[in-house]
């Protein structure tokens, strides 16, 4: 499965965590390959942390984060052994885009508008 879905969110075994582990792993632009973590925790750094609330997805069983600090990009082989899950709702995408829209600290301008331009056409 080495491509991904827009908006669906991906359980990704991945090596870019240290010590290596599974992820939930939000596809928010296929274009440019870019998913978004979604953490039980908010980074230590607190900027970029968007609060989502238990039951807003299949995989959300208790209120999370997703990290808009950064994007991340999977390798092909992570994405080979990924498990997709249902795409996000209209609801939580807009929250997502009102939340770039409101100014991301940490993320360059230019992966915010990929991000953007992405869950728009979820809309």
């Amino acid at each position: 499965m080495a491509s991904c879905k827009l908006g669906h969110i991906y359980i990704v075994r991945t090596a870019l965590t240290k010590p290596p582990k599974a992820k939930f792993a939000l596809c928010a632009s296929v274009d440019h390959g870019f998913f978004l973590w979604i953490n039980s925790n908010a980074k230590p750094h607190g900027k970029d942390q968007m609060a989502i609330r238990s039951g807003c997805h299949e995989l959300v069983t208790k209120d999370c984060f997703i990290d808009l600090s950064r994007v991340v990009q999977h390798s092909t082989f992570e994405l080979d052994d990924a498990r997709e899950f249902e795409r996000i709702t209209v609801d939580l995408a807009n929250d997502i885009i009102e939340c770039i829209d409101s100014g991301l600290f940490l993320m360059p301008a230019k992966h915010a508008q990929a991000l953007r331009e992405g869950l728009m056409q979820l809309l």
